[in-house]
């Protein structure tokens, strides 16, 4: 048994080797694969040393987290699902979604000297790892993440907001209107917990239903999550809303028992409950009753329409049904490559057994763009997003008032860069689902991109509205004010998503973005120190803050380091940088390589006011035009 199991991207040996050398140095026992022994079967060589170690190191880097880092993902997974898992950054670079819950110890550039204190870091942590205790690791207050997940993915965990008290920083600025609800995760009383995924899954149902219903405001799943422990008096003030519904799940062969009640949140005071004990094919129905319940004890009308939309786009066959919330609770917890495409195969499965399920296509949807940001070739992504767009045409085929197809669609035309087309799909499916947070969440960036900014804002607003505790939604808000040109709401806004979640980066980014509009460099220095030293934005940006304060080879020095580690990768920073210049040849070069290799940063070209120098340009109007595929 070893001590220490090293998982890396053999690109990156001659990186990882000192770190190896220097554990050894400190009395550790550690196995990588340069010790696979010559015409030993090297998979089974590597599982068995991987299962026996006693800490994993994950070696995340530019090569690890991308394409072709796929069994450092494996690896990390299995270490994860052991508790064995420990990652080590050596870029400036974001674990993959599903592998970011715990903070990774920051190694970039180390020297190999083990009095460091980075380094000491990790020796502590590897021996709370092999002594079977959670290490404690320092958050980073710049953690790196890329561009496009950033702006348009998942956020900080609910961990990370219960951690800091997030809810006190967003407190209701009036009283709640009376029909507002959150949805707290139901309680798995199964005494199993493989059960959790469907006491969950009936909750977020719950929500979905709610919230198509006219009259009603729904709170999101994540501010919802985040006060799940808090009496229902203290919940309903942090969520700004009237009523809680609250309830529990027992689960036995062939039989469900659901408790469900609804609590005034200003007294505590229980408005309705009822106990469900039905054959388990019945949930869909359950969840209908308890739904016809509430909006009755709310007072409000619900109309044979509203009757419908409580069950639109589901399923009554309960096995396709329970594959669905298997896989769509999976992906909350864990949206790496390999659980989107074990989530996509449950799809399928349920899908077989109902193959009118709108629900199931429109989460496969999802889940297939998700695929196509990471394609590990050109036309694999291509043919993702058009496998994705398929997907969700056929679930609002099937159930044309599903809102959830209609922003499955707009993502993947998104990723298509099909802005006109994004932005009809999330028209229709807002007329009669305008507080659907999935719809929200696409329309901020397609209405962005689309160049209508001030909606853009709009939308984000209703998000936070409706999910106040979820990073998410401030990053949108944030986000669509800088490209509206609301400079200081955006660095208010941003600066308030730094106390909700201290370890995002692309605040700060934002925050000196908007201080380079303002004509103040030097304090957009001072924001941009706060990122790691080479990642992508933090060197565009200092290029751009070097040129305007005078120092030309300084900003040089920030390109010529821009180019060396991210190569054509980030040909829109650089189009951004030389228009700030004003070297107009240089953008419009720069522009022209991001189409050749698709960079998603093209989305915002028609409104980001980096671009300002140049948009008088005749070219820079072919640019834009160029940008919409629809």
């Amino acid at each position: 048994m070893s001590d220490i199991f090293v998982s890396y991207k053999a690109e990156d040996r001659r990186r990882v080797e000192p770190l190896v050398r220097a554990l050894e140095a400190d009395g550790f026992n550690v196995w990588w694969d340069t010790q696979i022994a010559a015409g030993a079967e090297w998979r089974e060589d590597i599982q068995a040393h991987l299962d026996s170690a006693r800490c994993v190191l994950v070696i995340w880097s530019k090569r690890s987290v991308g394409r072709e880092g796929r069994f450092v993902r494996d690896e990390a997974d299995r270490a994860q699902r052991r508790g064995t898992y420990l990652p080590v950054r050596i870029d400036n670079v974001e674990p993959p979604l599903g592998f970011g819950e715990l903070h990774a110890i920051a190694l970039q550039g180390w020297k190999g000297k083990r009095d460091s204190a980075a380094y000491r870091s990790l020796v502590e942590a590897i021996r709370a790892v092999m002594a079977g205790e959670a290490p404690q690791i320092a958050t980073e207050h710049g953690a790196s993440i890329s561009r496009r997940s950033a702006l348009i993915g998942g956020g900080a965990t609910v961990a990370v907001i219960a951690a800091v008290g997030g809810w006190e920083l967003f407190k209701p600025g009036k009283a709640a209107a009376a029909n507002n609800i959150a949805v707290l995760p139901f309680a798995n009383l199964s005494g199993d917990p493989r059960q959790d995924y469907f006491s969950a899954g009936i909750a977020e149902e719950l929500r979905s239903s709610l919230s198509l219903l006219q009259g009603l405001k729904v709170a999101g799943r994540i501010s919802s999550e985040a006060v799940r422990n808090q009496d229902a008096a203290t919940a309903a003030r942090r969520l700004r809303v009237a009523n809680i519904l609250t309830g529990s799940v027992r689960r036995g062969p062939g039989m469900v028992r659901v408790t469900s009640q609804l609590i005034d949140g200003k007294n505590g005071l229980e408005k309705w409950s009822a106990s469900y004990d039905r054959p388990e094919g019945n949930v869909l129905a359950i969840q209908s009753d308890i739904a016809q319940n509430v909006v009755a004890a709310l007072s409000v009308e619900l109309g044979s329409a509203g009757v419908k939309a409580l069950t639109v786009g589901g399923s009554t066959n309960a096995e396709a049904h329970d594959l669905y919330l298997r896989a769509t609770t999976q992906v909350q917890n864990d949206d790496s490559e390999a659980s989107l495409k074990e989530a996509n195969a449950l799809l399928d499965a349920a899908i077989a057994k109902d193959p009118q399920f709108a629900k199931a296509f429109a989460a496969k949807s999802r889940n297939l763009s998700y695929l196509a940001d990471v394609g590990h070739t050109p036309k694999e992504t291509a043919d993702g997003y058009a496998n994705a767009v398929a997907a969700g045409r056929r679930a609002i085929a099937l159930a044309p008032r599903l809102p959830d197809g209609y922003a499955a669609v707009a993502d993947a035309l998104y990723g298509q860069r099909k802005i006109a087309e994004a932005m009809k799909q999330i028209d229709m499916g807002s007329s009669f689902a305008p507080n659907d947070l999935q719809l929200l969440q696409s329309a901020v960036i397609a209405f962005v991109a689309g160049g209508q900014t001030r909606r853009a804002v709009d939308y984000a607003n209703r998000m936070i509205d409706i999910d106040p505790l979820n990073p998410l939604s401030h990053r949108r808000r944030y986000y669509a004010l800088f490209y509206d040109r609301q400079y200081d709401a955006c660095i208010a806004e941003a600066q308030q998503t730094l106390k909700l979640a201290p370890g995002l980066a692309l605040p700060p980014y934002f925050i000196a973005l908007s201080l380079i509009m303002k004509r103040q460099p030097k304090e957009a220095q001072r924001y941009l120190e706060m990122l790691p030293s080479d990642l992508t934005v933090r060197l565009a940006g200092e290029a751009i803050v070097a040129s305007k304060l005078g120092d030309r080879p300084l900003s040089n020095n920030k390109l010529d380091a821009l180019q060396a580690g991210y190569g054509d990768a980030a040909s829109y920073q650089f189009a951004e940088v030389y228009a700030q210049r004003d070297e107009p040849e240089r953008a419009f070069a720069a522009l022209e390589r991001g189409f050749k290799v698709n960079d998603p940063g093209l989305n915002t070209l028609t409104v980001d006011p980096l671009f300002d120098p140049i948009r008088s340009d005749p070219r820079f109007e072919d640019m834009t035009r160029r940008v919409d595929a629809s």
